[in-house]
Order: C-alpha cells, then sequence, then structure tokens
C-alpha cells in the first residue's frame, strides 16, 4: 500500500491530510427553462466543513450533484485544489459521497462494501486498507456481516468508511444522518467530526435541519431559491443575519410587525400592531413612517409576573420543559404568537397551563428588517 496513505499509520506516523480547497464560481443551472442554481459562488478551505442548508426545492442538491460531477452546469467554474475540475467525469474528481440511504450493497459484507472502490492494490494491501478503515469507523467485529444485519447507525458507518476508501480530496453528504433517530443522529454528528478532524478532508454537507448544521460545520451556506442568501459561521448566521429569510431560518425567532414613528442620533420608537411603543436604544435606519418588522429570538424574551417599565401583556397558552429550558408559547393581543424561553432550576415548579404575563425584549440583540 502507498506510504503516504493517511490511513497507513504504521509507516507514517503523522500521516498527510486529504483535504483539497473548493471553490465555486459563479455557476449557474436550470432544469426545462427553471433557473435550479443562480449565480452560486462560495469557497470553501483545505479541512474545512460547510453545510449547504435551505427549504426544498431551493437548489442544495443540485449544487451537490454539479459538485459531485453527476451534473454539468449551464455556465460557472468548480476548482478542487486549484484545478478547474468542471468538465472532468465524476469518477475521475476524487470526490467520497455518503447519501441519505447508505446505498450498501445488501448481497455484499461489510468488508466487500468498503472495499469495493479500491482498485490498483494488490489482495493483501486491499485487506490492510480495508483493516484501516474499519478500525477507523469502529466495525473490526462486523466486517463479515451483511447491512440488512446492522443498525441503522452501523450502516451509516460503512457508508462513510466506503467513501473514504479510494482516498477522496472531497467528501460530499446528501442528508446523511436524518434516517437517524435523534439520540443515534448525535452520535454520529460526533462520530463524523472525531473522523473529519483526524482525516483533515473538506467536507460538504447538504441538510435542510440547521440544528445538524451548526452542530457539524465550520460554515454555513443558506440557499433560496438557487441563490445564496448568506455564507458565514454558524455563530455569525445566527447573531447577524443579513436577511429577514436567514434570521428566520437559522434558529428560532418571532416576528412583530411595527411601524417607525420617531428617530434620532442614538434612539428610535416603533408602535408596534397591538399598539404599544418599542424603544430601540439606536437608530432603527429607516424613514419614519416606514413598515418594519422586529425580529425576536426565545432566548431575547423576559418573562414578569406583573408589569415593569416598557412591558407587553401577553397571554401564556404553554408552558414545556426542555431539559434545562422551558419554552413558553405566548400570545400578543392582536394575535401575534411569540416564544420565549427561560432557564429552569432543578425542582423548579411547572408554569400553569394558561395565565396572563408580562414581556419585555433584549432590544439590543433583536433585529429590525423591513416589512416584507
Amino acid at each position: 500500500m502507498d506510504a503516504t496513505h493517511p490511513l497507513n499509520n504504521t509507516v507514517n506516523p503523522a500521516p498527510a491530510k486529504l483535504g483539497e480547497a473548493l471553490s465555486v464560481s459563479g455557476v449557474i443551472h436550470a432544469y426545462a427553462g427553471a433557473p435550479a442554481v443562480d449565480d452560486v459562488s462560495f469557497e470553501v478551505p483545505a479541512g474545512g466543513v460547510a453545510a449547504i442548508l435551505g427549504p426544498s426545492g431551493c437548489g442544495k442538491s443540485t449544487m451537490l450533484r454539479i459538485i459531485s460531477g453527476l451534473v454539468v452546469p449551464s455556465a460557472g467554474k468548480i476548482r478542487l485544489g486549484g484545478r478547474d475540475v468542471t468538465g472532468v467525469p465524476a469518477r475521475d474528481r476524487r470526490i467520497g459521497m455518503v447519501f441519505q440511504n447508505y446505498a450498501l450493497f445488501p448481497h455484499m459484507t461489510v468488508r466487500e462494501n468498503v472495499g469495493y472502490g479500491l482498485s490498483g492494490l494488490s489482495r493483501a494491501e486491499k485487506r490492510e486498507a480495508v483493516d484501516k478503515l474499519l478500525a477507523l469507523v469502529q466495525l473490526e467485529k462486523f466486517a463479515d456481516r451483511l447491512p440488512r444485519q446492522m443498525s441503522g447507525g452501523q450502516q451509516q458507518r460503512v457508508a462513510v468508511a466506503r467513501a473514504l476508501a479510494p482516498r477522496p480530496t472531497l467528501l460530499l453528504l446528501d442528508e446523511p444522518f436524518a434516517a437517524l433517530d435523534r439520540a443515534l443522529r448525535a452520535d454520529m454528528q460526533f462520530e463524523f467530526l472525531r473522523l473529519q478532524r483526524e482525516l483533515g478532508i473538506t467536507t460538504i454537507l447538504v441538510t435542510h435541519d440547521q440544528e445538524e448544521a451548526q452542530a457539524v460545520a465550520d460554515s454555513l451556506i443558506v440557499m433560496n431559491v438557487g441563490k445564496v442568501e448568506q455564507m458565514g459561521s454558524p455563530s455569525e448566521l445566527y447573531d447577524r443575519p443579513k436577511t429577514l429569510f436567514v434570521n428566520n431560518f437559522v434558529g428560532q425567532a418571532s416576528v412583530l410587525s411595527a411601524q417607525v414613528v420617531a428617530e434620532s442620533d442614538s434612539a428610535s420608537t416603533l408602535r408596534l400592531a397591538t399598539g404599544n411603543d418599542i424603544h430601540l436604544p439606536r437608530r432603527s435606519g429607516f424613514m419614519r413612517g416606514a413598515n418594519v418588522v422586529l425580529v425576536v429570538r426565545p432566548e431575547h424574551v423576559v418573562l414578569h409576573a406583573s408589569p415593569v417599565a416598557g412591558s407587553l401583556p401577553a397571554r401564556r397558552m404553554m408552558a414545556v420543559p426542555q431539559g434545562p429550558l422551558r419554552l413558553h408559547d405566548l400570545v400578543l393581543a392582536d394575535g401575534t404568537l411569540l416564544k420565549a424561553t427561560e432557564r429552569r432550576a432543578p425542582g423548579t415548579p411547572e408554569a400553569p397551563a394558561a395565565d396572563d404575563v408580562h414581556i419585555t425584549f433584549a432590544l439590543d440583540h433583536c433585529r429590525l428588517y423591513p416589512a416584507p
């Protein structure tokens, strides 16, 4: 086996990293005249993990097929490690893929599935490579089992090992954890991160699950109707979303309709649809009379048992414990629905099923957008 193979730890105790940088530039593609991907550009550094996320039909799966070479774009360039691979067939791109249904061969054992893509090696070298891959995904004891004899999580690890076998420079994952239950999904996300960090392989993950994307990716690429709305770190997109779509898609948020009624150099006043005024400790950036929406994260809603300065009356419809937090469903006088979270200390009594409360907002953290 090649001494530079990153799994050959006996020959090379400090293996070279697999990943190469990916550059997507001005990519356009349409189906039957309808644009699926519209002038998409982004870059992922060597060894980075990027998640492409967005609602169904946003173009994320098409983008993955273009990167893999299964679809040739109408325009634009795909570069891998500085090489233009736009017209290179999928089999020659050194890209590994893991699909939602894992696509394992049901009549082959785990060992045979993992070794399927290996070529140019002697029988002994191939066996050694497969053994190292199975050790990497902690499935050495399952080498002779068929896929149907394994759990969903184990099958997913087989699919990852098979994708890694040809030593790809880029790993593409299409909704890889979607078929797993919640607890197993969290375990597999952790296991994937362990493998990715160990191998240093550049990875693109496509998902509609923003929590999953934030858990495993260094950067998020949020797509909407074929375009990139915003790209950045998970914390950047959560804390500083550039558009209302990104704000609502990454994390939970409540939207309150309002109008700017006053504006000074250091403050502004909004009139909510309820008739209450909210005083922002900053300029809104909108003209007086402009219709806007105030977007509030659940953790930026503060509950009070009685009125305080600047508070709004609300009706608590439900309070649900979620581990160390309690999630409240609230409704304002105009029917606007609002979510709030608060810390729940051990032994804290349950909140009433329905009662009247008063709320204020951490206005330094709330964001303002033009009304749609």
